[in-house]
């Protein structure tokens, strides 16, 4: 997976940002099927997110987990790493 060489997030304390692009074309899909999924289960909510542009938050093997419509706050990442399967993001699937 490649990752972007954002200084803010070399600290090992915060999710890493990863290039969707990487994780291959079936993953892509599936990740892309589970937000779809995500949003629809609760779209009063959740209509506000888009596949293409919310930031989209993946367990350690980059299936999709949860999507927000902005990155978390650093305490809320360190957070999610510490007590979540949660340890990447992207913007969009």
């Amino acid at each position: 997976m490649t990752t972007f060489s954002d200084p803010k997030r070399s600290d090992p304390t915060l999710l890493t940002r990863i290039n969707p692009k990487d994780l291959g074309p079936m993953v892509r899909k599936m990740n892309k099927g589970l937000m779809v999924q995500f949003i629809n289960r609760d779209l009063l909510n959740r209509a506000a997110l888009d596949v293409r542009k919310s930031v989209v938050l993946y367990d350690e093997n980059g299936l999709f987990e949860y999507a927000l419509e902005e990155l978390p706050s650093d305490n809320v990442q360190r957070n999610l790493l510490t007590k979540t399967n949660i340890r990447s993001y992207s913007i969009g699937v």
